[in-house]
């Protein structure tokens, strides 16, 4: 960290662990008083340990559910003679006769067999391990969540997190070059889902200085299972009001080596590329013995590897303003900027991760991991753009301006995002009660680095005879080469960087009262989250000064780029040649640096902030036969401080720069009460009533100002702003099948108390110092609501339907959709529809498997939502609805070998944004297909 923790915050801390520590020895020693029984061991089956199995005693409230190592422990039983009961969904229940006398621990491992239900040769071996386990960890967790595994993110073609967390119930996500990368959870923005590794929190490295990490950097294959956590409970960051994503890492599970190897290659429509990929994955447990029949050491390690050669479309429009034009069309808005830009693109994806555990006794254990995931884009940028200052309307209609301008423009740029994680966790039982601490520090960066010509028109009369349609297209000379100069140069660089280090320690204490049985869990965690966002002194703006008759007909690429631009709608024309950039290199006495440029964008654009939370938690959890109460609170307080620049300009020459610091702290107390209430075997109803905060992100609070003179807009931070604070009300019943399925419904309420949201509106004048100098210009700032009621309703069904006759027992359905509905005031508007929040999402998957064959096809749908508010509805940004279908094959070649293929974005499904109305696009953005084949080898 660049900045030592604040003497009230060390303090704070000080006198918090001093408390927990004396309560600690207190526990303890009232624990070592009495001489109850306890009941542990292991519970297995013939590949490996089993989490989230069921072991209780029979007739009473006492049992357990195992651990992520299959480990299980029951405290406080008295003398006697029991009937111990294990059971795992989808395996044969076991009974077991036992009699403990007073200060025994008796070991007890079970090993488990699946049940013999009917699919006879219509499954597909190898692919149901993993989500047994996910089911039962959903299933026995005292709070709302899905669990999902490795082996049932396979069975989809997704490669990165983001992708695999769509097809989940509630969530939606954004896309970059066609991969999902955000994630926003039941119609909120994205900054209110926390995004998690291993239970702890990581940082976001976007250049708009996003708290959530984008996904897209993380593959699937280094991961074992994904958490979306949708009602948190006390011993859970606060911080977030949508829920948590947490992501897995692996660990050994079986004394026999386990693992897999993927190789596959494959093609990317839009740019005629080849792509491939390659993963790999081994674990294996040692110096098994009675106490641990799995083994005391588990190692394990994954990797994964992923290229491609891809790009995208896209035509954007970001500058519309209104005008009277008189007659009888009156106000009009039009658009008086759009560009065209094509994207060529080499993305290189990595990851690796390593686990070691060792148990020392069966209730005694440490963990290690490391995990590294990159990022790697090397683009070509080749964009066109049109400028109509003050069209006239023509009587054909049409819209003309005799001194427009147009810019043709070629950019190379690299793009490294780097995260590493690493945690060390351990547990242990003093007495009966069990004590946990983890250390855990993340580290994030994004170093984008990119270089760019600019060749200039001079004025010239343009046309342009309809503004109301996707594919904007001008008439005009705007593709005569020899219209255009060279203007300048421009090498942008930026650094962003950040990092979270994280000290936790939990203690939780059995209980016994009347017939229930329960335990009291309370801890403290310091959190110290770090980041900052620079453009170092390479970063530089150049005029050409050199010799007028330097023009684009000298460094034409191709009179036509691309004849099919936007999905066969629109030709894209000349484009300039990466030679450009070449030249300027070549001939750097040519061009005349603009340091006043060049420091209004390096001082505008840094932010440094540091923030320290400090939390405690209390909470109990009770088992009163069928029916589970879980009461707590959790307090967080946190001091932060953010530095920036404010800089002042006149025009396009810099006045000054001055650093600004901003100190602020809260504390947030955070009740938790949640019931689930056992049906039967197989359904439980859970509810829940719950407190979260998010938040803002961290550009949005940093006090600083930039001023895009080419672009007319104007970007300001807002350091009074507060973080949004919801209350949340949840019911879900769940249904689950021995074969691998589950039905659920719930209903979920959100009180959001100061949400925030982005606000474009126009300068006005009285803005900040100086603001009258650019009145009617585009200004962008974050903003805190008053209040956002967001309402909604999940339905999941997954079923392998083996009740149907013959082959058709092969058919399994997965389905989930999503309903959301948000009432959301702000101090100018009210009755809106929350940011992020969109009516509908669905998902849908049939597939088929008979014997060694199996193929899907998959659905995805995104609804409509607003992606920013401006001063009315007509200046409101909106994402529209967005619906992919992918499909895939494979076919085991033997018990160790597969061959498979996958296909995405099998309709070329666009993603599409509009000021106010549809008719008026903001971005549009295509992918085309991609597909690829490959074989699998699995021991």
């Amino acid at each position: 960290m660049n900045k030592q923790e604040s003497f009230r915050f060390r303090f704070l801390r000080s006198r918090w662990l001093l408390f927990f520590a004396l309560s600690c020895i207190a526990v303890l020693t009232t624990s070592a008083q009495g001489t109850p029984a306890s009941i542990h061991g292991q519970i297995s089956d013939e590949f490996g340990t089993l989490p989230g199995a069921q072991v209780f005693i029979k007739g009473s409230t006492m049992g357990a559910a195992t651990s992520l190592s299959g480990d299980y422990v029951i405290d406080n039983l008295p003398a006697g003679n029991y009937t111990l009961v294990v059971s795992y969904l989808g395996f044969t229940t076991i009974e077991d006769d036992v009699t403990v006398q007073a200060g025994d621990k008796l070991l007890r491992n079970y090993t488990m067999t699946q049940s013999s239900t009917e699919l006879g040769e219509v499954v597909v071996s190898g692919v149901r391990e993993g989500q047994y386990k996910a089911l039962n960890q959903q299933r026995n967790a005292d709070n709302i969540k899905q669990v999902v595994s490795l082996d049932l993110m396979g069975r989809f073609p997704d490669l990165n997190v983001a992708e695999a967390l769509q097809r989940l119930p509630g969530v939606t996500i954004g896309r970059e070059r066609g991969e999902g990368a955000d994630v926003q959870l039941r119609g909120t923005p994205a900054s209110f889902t926390n995004i998690n590794i291993n239970g702890e929190q990581i940082m976001g490295t976007q250049e708009e200085g996003n708290r959530n990490a984008q996904l897209d950097v993380i593959p699937i294959d280094v991961l074992s299972s994904m958490e979306v956590i949708k009602t948190l409970t006390p011993d859970l960051d606060g911080d977030a009001i949508a829920g948590v994503v947490n992501m897995r890492t692996p660990t050994a599970s079986s004394l026999k080596a386990k693992g897999s190897a993927n190789l596959g290659v494959g093609y990317n429509d839009l740019r005629e590329k080849p792509n491939a990929i390659g993963n790999f994955s081994y674990g294996q447990r040692f110096l098994a013995d009675e106490k641990v029949p799995m083994g005391r050491l588990g190692i394990i390690a994954s990797g994964s590897y992923f290229r491609t050669k891809n790009g995208r479309d896209r035509i954007e429009a970001k500058s519309w303003k209104t005008k009277d034009v008189g007659g009888d069309l009156g106000e009009i808005i039009y658009p008086t900027d759009f560009r065209y830009r094509y994207l060529e693109s080499v993305r290189t994806r990595t990851g690796l991760s390593a686990t070691v555990d060792y148990k020392f006794s069966p209730s005694t254990f440490v963990i290690a991991n490391a995990m590294f995931n990159n990022r790697d884009d090397d683009d070509t940028r080749y964009r066109r753009r049109f400028r109509m200052d003050g069209p006239e309307i023509q009587e054909d209609g049409s819209y003309y301006d005799d001194r427009a301008r147009a810019y043709n423009q070629v950019l190379t740029r690299t793009q490294d995002v780097k995260n590493a994680n690493y945690s060390l966790q351990g547990e242990t039982k003093i007495g009966t009660s069990t004590l946990d601490a983890a250390v855990f520090y993340t580290d994030s960066q994004r170093d984008y680095n990119s270089d760019a010509v600019s060749f200039n028109s001079g004025r010239f009369p343009m046309t342009n005879r309809d503004i109301n349609t996707s594919y904007l297209q001008t008439e005009g000379d705007y593709n005569d080469s020899s219209i255009y100069s060279l203007n300048n140069f421009e090498s942008n660089d930026v650094v962003t960087h950040g990092n979270n280090t994280v000290f936790r320690v939990n203690l939780s204490i059995p209980y016994r009262l009347g017939s229930g049985t329960g335990k009291i869990k309370t801890g403290l965690k310091s959190k110290s989250l770090f980041n900052e966002r620079y453009r170092p002194s390479s970063s530089i703006y150049s005029e050409f000064s050199g010799d007028t008759s330097v023009l684009l007909t000298d460094f034409v690429g191709s009179n036509e780029l691309d004849a099919n631009f936007m999905d066969n709608h629109l030709n894209f024309g000349p484009n300039v040649s990466t030679s450009a950039i070449d030249y300027y290199y070549a001939n750097p006495n040519s061009f005349t640096t603009n340091e006043d440029a060049s420091r209004i964008s390096a001082d505008t654009f840094f932010y440094e902030a540091n923030e320290n939370v400090f939390a405690g938690y209390v909470m109990t959890q009770l088992q009163l036969d069928k029916l589970m109460i879980l009461l707590g609170a959790r307090i967080e307080r946190t001091d932060v401080d953010y530095t920036a620049n404010i800089v002042e300009q006149n025009g396009e020459s810099w006045v000054s720069t001055t650093p600004i610091t901003i100190e602020n702290d809260y504390t947030k107390i955070l009740p938790n009460l949640q019931f689930k209430y056992n049906l039967n075997k197989s359904s439980l109803i859970r509810a829940a009533l719950s407190f979260g905060y998010s938040r803002p992100n961290f550009s949005d609070l940093v006090p600083s100002r930039s001023i895009g003179i080419d672009s007319e807009q104007i970007t300001m931070g807002n350091p009074d702003l507060e973080p949004a604070f919801s209350t949340n009300l949840d019911l879900m019943y769940e249904k689950y099948f021995d074969d691998l399925g589950i039905i659920s419904g719930g209903l979920f309420y959100k009180n959001i108390d100061k949400f925030q949201y982005t606000s474009q509106t126009s300068v006005i004048g009285d803005e900040f110092d100086g603001a009258s100098n650019y009145e009617d210009w585009l200004l962008y700032q974050t903003l805190n609501g008053e209040t956002a009621k967001v309402y909604g309703m999940e339905l999941n069904f997954q079923k392998n339907l083996t009740f149907l006759p013959g082959a058709l027992k092969g058919l399994s359905f997965y389905g989930n959709y999503t309903y959301t509905y948000s009432s959301a005031d702000t101090q100018d508007r009210k009755d809106l529809n929350l940011p992020g929040q969109a009516p509908h999402s669905a998902n849908g998957t049939l597939s088929f498997a008979y014997k060694k064959f199996s193929i899907k096809g998959s659905a995805n749908y995104n609804g409509t939502y607003v992606l920013s508010l401006g001063a009315n509805e007509d200046e409101d940004i909106t994402r529209d609805n967005r619906l992919q279908f992918d499909a895939n094959a494979a076919y085991q070649l033997s018990k160790h070998w597969t061959i498979y293929t996958e296909a995405l974005n099998l309709t070329n499904a666009a993603q599409f944004d509009y000021y106010g109305d549809k008719s008026r696009v903001y971005q549009k953005e295509f992918y085309s297909w991609w597909a690829r084949m490959g074989v699998k080898y699995r021991f």
